[in-house]
């Protein structure tokens, strides 16, 4: 492997990466991918910081803790889910406004509130820099920028890199996750100069989670303590029961995703009753701590398993952010209200917070409206036919009001009208081989509809 890597090395950018990846390779080769599950034990009450007992931040309270504030978005990934080509922070979501346009906005009224300099702080990747760098000069945003590393992408079978030269066309790569950001802020320099600037206290989040704003009651309790890494998790549902958790594992904490589970022991790992919280990938970490550990720094490996359009299969090595907090002494979970955690994963999580089920709240975050029958977002699930953005867009003439809505199901060939209202439980079916168009200015409540609009009641 070494020599493969050697080939497809040309300068120091290209070196760095690929000792990021060898590094990877060599643990992939020499660790188990999946854990003892008898060795893990739910969180206990010894790693979990209550929320609700922290001292709330007044506004009339030293400016200094604003002085150590950073914020970083994690803006790597491409919306390939949703047919999309670009980045996914350049989805646009609300009045015009892209997932990018909402992190910035956030950024300038948190520093217009509280009269600071917080920066705001993006890790791109080799698929999303250049695309981004130019949507910043347009908006002439004066916001720094950091690449993540660029690793090869690996043959299932034969283990052989991909590429063969630095040149290579760009599918043959991939960024080895959002676990990588240290790794690549040390190695961009941003790592030393947030610390130079007295910035140790970092706010991380992905740049789609438009519900991760700085919380300053959290930022309070990094400054105030020794605390060195800290995750927000809120209460899981079925909806988040393949999202990852933390456990004790060997008298220490781990996050544990799904590809780390063995097979038999994923209907447990994804029970509400055994697991009750999940990560939200909002973290904050102490800048100076992570240096420090930064080189013995480990992760747990996901194995990312991909099939090329030409039927081979392939493997991407990755880590991911909360995988870190095993190196840390001082590293805890927070459980968070659930407007901090507000994705978007697929069409139909994109359809809600562009609908009036969220509004824009002061400091720009979207929050789910209060005057709702049920004090959660609504089950949404729509079928294949939306799975393209460019289709979903096609489908609705104008996104129905859903500020009533508890549950959705859209199945098959469906079309929405303009100006429609959805209030209850709903669901839409299209037969097999037919096209199905909910008429415009339609009022539907807690009905079945089927075929060629026969209405059922609910019950």
């Amino acid at each position: 492997m070494k020599e493969s890597l050697e080939k497809i090395s040309s300068d120091s950018r290209s070196s760095h990466d690929s000792n990021i990846f060898l590094s990877l390779f060599e643990q992939y080769l020499n660790e188990p991918s999946t854990v003892n599950w008898s060795k893990i034990k739910p969180l206990g009450k010894a790693y979990e910081i209550e929320y609700d007992n922290l001292r709330k931040y007044e506004t009339n309270e030293d400016s200094a803790i604003l002085k150590r504030l950073c914020v970083i978005k994690l803006n790597g990934g491409l919306g390939t889910t949703m047919g999309c080509n670009g980045p996914k922070s350049l989805i646009k979501v609300r009045d015009g406004m892209t997932f990018l346009d909402f992190a910035i906005k956030q950024n300038e009224v948190f520093n217009e509130t509280h009269e600071s300099c917080v920066p705001l702080i993006l890790m791109n990747s080799f698929s999303t820099d250049s695309a981004i760098r130019e949507a910043i000069n347009l908006r002439k945003s004066n916001i720094r920028q950091f690449m993540q590393s660029k690793c090869p992408r690996i043959y299932a079978d034969t283990l052989a890199p991909l590429p063969k030269g630095a040149d290579d066309p760009l599918d043959r790569w991939y960024p080895p996750g959002h676990g990588n950001i240290f790794q690549s802020m040390m190695f961009n320099g941003i790592l030393d100069e947030l610390i130079g600037e007295g910035r140790d206290i970092c706010f991380i989040s992905n740049i789609d989670n438009t519900g991760a704003t700085i919380d300053l009651t959290i930022a309070k309790f990094m400054a105030n303590s020794d605390v060195q890494y800290l995750m927000e998790c809120t209460d899981k549902t079925a909806n988040d029961s393949k999202g990852g958790t933390l456990v004790e594992i060997n008298h220490g904490i781990m996050h544990l995703e799904i590809p780390q589970v063995p097979k038999e022991n994923i209907e447990e790992f994804c029970s509400l009753r055994t697991f009750k919280i999940f990560n939200t990938n909002n973290i904050w970490v102490n800048l100076s701590s992570v240096k420090k550990c930064l080189p013995t720094m480990k992760m747990e490996i996901i194995v990312n398993k991909k099939k090329l359009s030409s039927g081979e299969n392939i493997i991407q090595l990755e880590t991911s952010v909360g995988g870190a907090i095993r190196n840390f002494d001082r590293a805890y979970s927070i459980k968070v209200p659930r407007r901090r955690f507000l994705p978007v994963k697929k069409t139909q999580d994109l359809l809600a917070i562009m609908s009036d089920l969220y509004e824009i709240a002061d400091d720009f975050s979207l929050r789910l409206r209060s005057n709702r029958p049920i004090p959660h977002q609504p089950t949404i699930k729509l079928s294949s036919h939306f799975n393209m953005l460019a289709e979903f867009h096609c489908r609705f003439s104008s996104i129905p009001s859903l500020v009533d809505l508890t549950h959705m199901v859209v199945d098959g060939n469906v079309y929405f009208g303009s100006d429609i209202t959805l209030k209850g439980d709903i669901v839409i079916i299209a037969d097999d081989g037919e096209e199905l168009t909910i008429p415009a200015r339609s009022f539907i409540e807690n009905k079945l509809l089927r075929g060629r609009l026969k209405f059922k009641e609910l019950n």
